[in-house]
């Protein structure tokens, strides 16, 4: 607004200069003059087409045709400025008096095109002919000082203003621009009115400057302004500068019309749920330095109908994103259409489809800025789930969210972690979280409707998922947990009557199951949560578990045995085992009839394997001691011992090979 606002001043002070000479001359030298007049002051040349008249009722004044200023060396044959034509009016009688007052000057239909090179050298700075200016000294002073002058009114009509900053490659369009200006005293108070359509949107401003000459010529004046576009406003009641620009006042902005909001930046409107900025309003304390950074204190934010209170910083220069560090406190947030099982536009309950939705998750707004960001609040409702106190951080750097959580109370317990939401190159989401004694009945009551189960647990759960939609995260989760649960109740269920009647839906009016623990470790790979030691623990039964739980096809395969009455040494009972299987949605319970038949025989063939051990071994010792009855009447029988390690038959042979040896040599006479 500050390029506008000075090239429109200048141009209109480059324009009269000579006004009282002009006014006595005819046209065509009148053109001649303004245009020599016009490149003496700044270097640049100046073409008036067409003619130009003069009038001397009501107001002594000037009217050209067709002007056109040409552009810097730099930047091209487009001419800066192209305009249907100009009209200048002074007071008659002030001009006999000796004294210029400009009543009016008006700029019909300028095509207005700035430019700013890739050095950093603007277009609208403007030198005399001859003389030496650096892009530098231009920068600095915005163009030169701007001379005193009175205007009555100043109007720009019908105009179009394209930026264009060759260095960024950024580009800018401003249609429809209306400007009017209104300064009876150059020192003092000037009000200028704008319109104008930026990227299709109308926009509208309304600006009063206390010390209009020192604004203009950079320095701070008193100064109050309001924006508008649709529904949404914008006012400002403080201090400025406008080289550099730099502000410090009082902010309040109703951003009840986020669609116009975006529609002036060229975006659409992020469809947010209720209860995360629909609809806004801000007000506090703001500054706005030379170095680029905002700031916000004794901030008031309001979105939509939750109200947050704090101080925020923003930086932007020198950063390849803004870079947000804010810290906010609040009383009660209402996010409760958070839930996937509530309507964002009414809040009311709505039917949700089996399965995970498929829609691609959008998270290009996690590369728009980078941010840490504190948030304490009293409670905050998510839905299907209520905390209490809490105190939570955001880190956002490059697309990746870190959520802190150091401590959120919630169902009597107590949740802390981190969950990861990364968006660099597609979506990813993980975390490390742990919970501490929470207290499942009212958990499960929000989460399920579900009250039977009176007990107090803790969790340990570590994740990660990949993909764009939800469907495909869930599908792609692994990681590893477990949870405990202490002593409790579950309600309206008799475990030993379920065991029984053999009949899994069994309740028993006004019974319940006392335990003393519940107990389990998982792991979790492509979508499917594994476990194989579940233990539930009570006075008169126990159960294992194991089994799969899909979590990316909500399903179930789990068997659950229990044991009821069993012995003192943990002998006996009965046993029912029970599958779960099916979906979520629809679980079917059923006795696990295979498994009790397996159950019986592997007891029965443990029975027989045992008893047919016994006889085995005792045929075996029967056995040996014959063989060894055998062995002695055969050594008695042929009157011979054997050695160690000789069998009977080989003691049979040496006596053999020895009673023929003696024969032997008695024959031969050899005794």
């Amino acid at each position: 607004m500050r390029l506008i606002l000075r090239f429109i001043l200048v141009v209109f002070i480059l324009i009269i200069v000579g006004v009282t000479a002009l006014l006595f001359m005819p046209g065509d030298r009148i053109a001649k003059f303004a245009e020599d007049q016009f490149e003496a002051a700044t270097g640049r040349q100046m073409d008036i087409t067409g003619d130009v008249r003069t009038s001397i009722y009501p107001l002594l004044g000037v009217r050209t045709g067709p002007v056109t200023i040409a552009n810097a060396d730099w930047a091209g044959d487009e001419p800066m400025l192209r305009a249907e034509g100009l009209s200048i009016g002074v007071n008659l009688m002030a001009l006999f008096r000796g004294d210029v007052k400009i009543k009016k000057v008006e700029v019909i239909a300028p095509q207005i095109l700035l430019e700013v090179a890739k050095d950093g050298r603007a277009n609208w700075e403007m030198a005399p002919a001859g003389a030496a200016a650096t892009a530098q000294s231009g920068a600095a002073s915005g163009g030169g000082a701007v001379p005193a002058f009175t205007l009555g009114r100043g109007l720009v009509q019908g105009g179009k203003l394209t930026y264009i900053n060759h260095a960024s490659g950024e580009k800018t369009v401003l249609s429809d621009l209306d400007i009017d200006l209104r300064l009876p005293d150059f020192t003092g108070q000037g009000d200028i009115s704008l319109s104008m359509r930026m990227h299709g949107q109308p926009i509208s401003l309304d600006t009063t400057v206390a010390h209009f000459g020192k604004f203009i010529n950079g320095g701070v004046s008193a100064l109050e302004t309001s924006i508008k576009t649709g529904g949404s406003s914008i006012a400002f009641n403080g201090k400025a500068g406008i080289s550099p620009f730099a502000a410090d006042g009082k902010v309040d902005a109703d951003l009840a019309d986020m669609a116009a909001l975006f529609g002036v930046m060229g975006m659409e409107a992020p469809d947010l749920p209720k209860g995360m900025g629909r609809t806004a309003r801000l007000s506090g304390d703001v500054t706005y330095t030379a170095q680029g950074t905002a700031h916000l204190r004794n901030g008031s934010i309001r979105l939509d109908h939750n109200l947050l209170t704090g101080a925020v910083d923003v930086f932007i220069a020198g950063k390849e994103r803004p870079f947000v560090k804010g810290q906010f406190k609040a009383d009660a947030l209402d996010f409760s259409v958070l839930a996937a099982s509530v309507d964002n536009e009414t809040g009311a309950a709505v039917e949700t489809a089996a399965g995970w939705p498929k829609d691609v998750i959008d998270v290009s707004a996690l590369s728009t800025v980078d941010a840490d960001v504190g948030l304490v609040a009293n409670a905050i409702d998510l839905g299907t789930v209520k905390l209490g106190p809490s105190s939570v951080a955001v880190k956002l750097d490059r697309s990746r969210a870190v959520f802190e959580l150091h401590k959120v109370q919630a169902y009597q317990g107590v949740v802390s972690g981190q969950f990861v939401m990364n968006g660099r190159g597609g979506l990813s989401v993980g975390g490390d979280l742990k919970v501490a004694h929470m207290a499942m009945q009212p958990l499960l009551k929000d989460l399920a409707d579900y009250e039977r189960l009176i007990a107090v647990g803790d969790l340990r759960v570590k994740f990660l998922g990949v993909g764009n939609t939800m469907d495909a995260i869930m599908r792609s989760l692994s990681g590893d947990g477990s949870f405990t649960l202490g002593q409790g109740e579950i309600l309206g269920l008799d475990l030993v009557g379920m065991l029984r009647n053999l009949d899994t839906s069994y309740q028993g009016k006004g019974q319940k199951t006392v335990f003393n623990s519940i107990s389990a470790t998982f792991t979790m790979k492509d979508g499917v949560l594994y476990n194989d030691d579940l233990a539930f623990v009570a006075p008169l039964a126990r159960a294992d578990g194991s089994g799969e739980v899909g979590i990316g096809t909500q399903t179930l395969n789990y068997r659950i045995t229990p044991v009821a009455l069993a012995a003192a040494d943990g002998t006996g009972g009965i046993s029912v085992p029970v599958l779960i299987t099916g979906t979520w949605a629809n679980p079917k319970f059923r006795p696990d009839l295979k498994g009790l038949i397996d159950q019986n025989l592997a007891e029965e063939k443990a029975a027989l394997e045992a008893k047919i051990a016994a006889e085995k071994a005792a045929l075996q010792e029967r056995l040996d001691a014959e063989r060894a009855a055998a062995e002695q009447r055969a050594k008695d029988a042929i009157g011979v011992e054997a050695q160690d390690g000789e069998s009977i038959e080989d003691a049979a042979k040496r006596k053999l090979e020895e009673e023929a040896k003696r024969g032997l040599l008695n024959l031969l006479g050899n005794n």
